[in-house]
């Protein structure tokens, strides 16, 4: 137990049995040690020195946020719906990939491309049940369903509205984490969103993946 063995009492307590900790053998006590931690880290290039030079993404860099959908039947009313999975996309796992050509984000356990990959500031769209039901997204957008994406961890996304640049009130106004993974609405996000783009004045010029 690491925790207990690198505590205050732990290290008090191995320094007063330091004698036979060390099998017999007298040891100076011991106040600091060194961790090990394994990370990822990949070659900067392929070319001269650089191949020779790796580097190392902080902890926690996640910068993709890969969903994937399958379409199944609906035992209840036998019509078919769209389920969706999500993996987040390491850092050093993306320049990998994209170092050997890949896509970003690797096809999941059956085989399925994403459809579609969000980073940090990316916008969505919200569709509201109206519009998921009829299968079509009415214009203008509702301003007011359209998110920000923030951060993503393992099959989990962070967004904030659009509109917000910085919290008033730290840690209340959405969550302890400052950003939210169901919309105002009671949504969840991810569940339902699609990925929007504007220009650089704001206009929308692109709905899930389609030019207007």
């Amino acid at each position: 137990d690491t925790e207990r063995a690198f505590s205050p009492e732990g290290i008090e307590e191995m320094n007063r049995n330091i004698v036979s900790l060390n099998n017999g053998e007298h040891h100076q006590p011991i106040y600091k040690v060194r961790v090990y931690e394994k990370a990822e880290k990949y070659a900067v290039g392929k070319r001269g020195s650089k191949s020779t030079k790796f580097v190392e993404a902080a902890k926690g860099t996640n910068l993709f946020f890969a969903v994937y959908e399958t379409e199944e039947t609906d035992k209840a009313t036998g019509l078919p719906v769209k389920k969706r999975s999500y993996a987040t996309i390491p850092l050093y796992e993306a320049v990998k990939r994209a170092k050997e050509g890949l896509p970003i984000a690797p096809e999941n356990a059956n085989g399925q491309k994403p459809t579609f990959v969000l980073s940090p500031n990316d916008l969505v769209y919200l569709p509201t049940k109206e519009e998921i039901d009829k299968g079509t997204i009415s214009r203008p957008l509702d301003k007011s369903r359209i998110y920000k994406m923030v951060s993503s961890s393992g099959n989990q996304c962070f967004f904030i509205k659009y509109e917000v640049a910085n919290n008033i009130v730290d840690k209340f106004e959405f969550s302890a984490l400052n950003k939210m993974e169901r919309a105002i609405t009671g949504e969840m996000i991810k569940e339902t969103c699609v990925p929007i783009k504007v220009d650089r004045i704001g206009n929308i010029i692109e709905i899930n993946g389609k030019k207007l």
